[in-house]
């Protein structure tokens, strides 16, 4: 997702209003995070300036973190704020950056770590930003049909190559195709010694035209910039063909000849709100 522009206008939607549900529901938890508050994968900032940072005490202050440069330059540039900064941070990183450890009162995260491949490293290395007592409030997908049509274009011969780690991009809980995924949430948190104030599972769908949703597999997908120019196009065809033929299509009523649809794709959100205990 390095292309900033293509994601805040076509890949961001879906995340945005469940970014807005979560924090609708956890307000009073949000409004009581006092200190300083990191957001993991802040992304192009937008969420972070125009739904978090308003909700949060006045005296909060806010760290954007997010692996890739050009998202954080784009929030640098297009969110700042007094109370707000970005840093570019790896939350998987091996050893986290010194300035970087039990530095926060505070962790959220919306729609960013179902990218990690080592889940559990990821939640370690919240756990040690947190300082004694900090929380952390995270939503991230724990499945989405969408993605096993990455898998299954891994199959064909003209795109083998440029998608052999295809796996390495489905959700850490539905690659490992959990029997119960909160559950294994759960245990997961815990035996790195969170103390769990809220766990959930919520099954949920979002409907897309045939082109959002080219444009917003466009917008997404971490294999287009592999793809030579050439097969571009008709790799994002065939990629949006496997996900509709996988998909609940409505038909609607449409004034040429042709029948069109909307696609509907479903996808679980896992939910936790965690606490790292006292000394």
């Amino acid at each position: 997702m390095e292309k900033v522009e293509d994601y805040v206008t076509h890949g961001s939607n879906m995340q945005r209003r469940d970014a807005q549900d979560v924090v609708e529901e956890f307000t009073y938890e949000l409004s009581k995070m006092r200190g300083k508050c990191l957001d993991v994968g802040s992304g192009p900032g937008n969420i972070t300036k125009e739904m978090l940072l308003p909700i949060l005490p006045r005296d909060a202050e806010v760290v954007g973190a997010d692996i890739s440069q050009p998202m954080v330059n784009y929030a640098r540039q297009k969110y700042s704020d007094k109370r707000l900064s970005y840093i570019v941070l790896d939350i998987e990183a091996s050893e986290l950056p010194s300035d970087q450890v039990e530095q926060y009162d505070n962790v959220v995260s919306f729609y960013c770590l179902h990218w990690c491949n080592d889940m559990w490293r990821a939640f370690e290395n919240i756990y040690k930003v947190l300082r004694p007592n900090g929380k952390a409030l995270m939503m991230f997908l724990g499945y989405h049909c969408g993605f096993n049509a990455y898998l299954r274009i891994k199959q064909d011969p003209r795109y083998q190559s440029y998608v052999q780690d295809a796996g390495r991009y489905v959700p850490y809980f539905q690659r490992r195709m959990c029997k119960d995924v909160r559950a294994s949430l759960r245990k997961m948190l815990e035996d790195l010694g969170f103390e769990i104030l809220h766990c959930s599972k919520r099954e949920k769908s979002y409907q897309y035209s045939k082109q959002s949703l080219k444009n917003h597999v466009i917008a997404v997908n971490p294999f287009i910039k592999r793809i030579p120019d050439d097969m571009k196009g008709e790799f994002v065809d065939h990629l949006v063909s496997e996900i509709m033929s996988q998909n609940v299509l409505i038909p609607l009523k449409s004034k040429n000849s042709q029948e069109e649809y909307n696609i509907v794709l479903r996808y679980d959100l896992l939910i936790a709100y965690v606490q790292k205990p006292a000394v």
